[in-house]
């Protein structure tokens, strides 16, 4: 158990991925799930088209804009900034913690009134 977390995804993005790459001379090579992830994130940054197959066997064609987070995050991690997640960098400790602090105001004024249409109810009858 004495393990990090960092040191497990290190282990597994070294492991085969299950499905390889096809290469510009049409053969199959295989890679390891970093490289999976690496070539995910490069596809949602240019953007990319896909036909999905449907139960009825008729095909939809998709089109996937390329992804302005997804650019960003490869700028600027080739420029070697660190980078946080795209959702994580607008919200402040501050306004994590004022929701926080609504929701438990909110659930305990909730359970207020519950109790308080509880008894009345109990009184009328």
């Amino acid at each position: 158990m004495g393990r990090s977390l960092s040191k497990l995804l290190e282990e597994i993005g070294a492991e085969t991925y299950e499905i390889g790459y096809v290469d510009a001379a049409g053969v199959i090579r295989p890679i390891t799930r970093d490289e999976q992830l690496a070539r995910a994130i490069w596809r949602r940054a240019l953007g990319y088209e896909e036909n999905i197959i449907n139960v009825d066997k008729s095909v939809t064609h998709r089109v996937y804009p390329p992804d302005p987070k997804m650019q960003q995050f490869i700028i600027e991690r080739r420029e070697g900034k660190v980078v946080q997640p795209p959702d994580e960098k607008s919200i402040t400790l501050l306004d994590k913690i004022s929701d926080l602090v609504k929701q438990q105001v909110n659930t305990t004024a909730e359970q207020v009134v519950e109790n308080d249409r509880n008894d009345t109810q109990s009184d009328s009858e």
